[in-house]
């Protein structure tokens, strides 16, 4: 089943509004954008993946969309670099459920969307505590300092 919406894709741009983002993050995810928004041609926000249909309901019933929303995870952001999707954790400072975001956001994104090629798991933060780069690395989990 495809993500919960439909993936929007937008130009990298700092518009003030990330639909979904923290305001605590939102200056970390602008300053990103300064620095790395040209490697992207498009970024998509709030995208949501997984989640629970309540019985009976049809897929396409809007309450039940709602309640798969709901219960669903939300990808911060969606950044595509030369035709692959990195799948985007946005934190003040990195932390271990950043990390565990950046494995579980890729795999749930390729299961509901296995026609979008996938480069991995991100994170971009403004804080990255000593040991998480050498965590992040044995991940295969690609970090953005900003």
């Amino acid at each position: 089943m495809p993500a919960v919406y439909p993936i929007v894709w937008t130009p990298p741009a700092v518009t003030g509004w990330y639909e979904n983002l923290q305001r605590r993050d939102v200056a970390v995810w602008e300053r990103f954008l300064r620095a790395h928004g040209s490697l992207f041609d498009a970024v998509a926000y709030n995208v949501a993946v997984g989640g629970l249909l309540p019985e009976a309901q049809e897929p396409d019933d809007i309450g039940a969309l709602g309640w798969k929303y709901s219960t669903a995870l939300k990808i911060d952001a969606l950044a595509r670099e030369q035709g692959l999707t990195w799948a985007i954790e946005v934190k003040a400072q990195a932390s271990v459920s950043a990390i565990g975001a950046a494995i579980a956001y890729p795999l749930m994104l390729a299961r509901e969307e296995p026609d979008l090629p996938i480069a991995g798991g991100a994170i971009v933060c403004g804080h990255l505590p000593p040991d998480f780069a050498w965590l992040a690395e044995q991940l295969r989990v690609r970090v953005w300092v900003v």
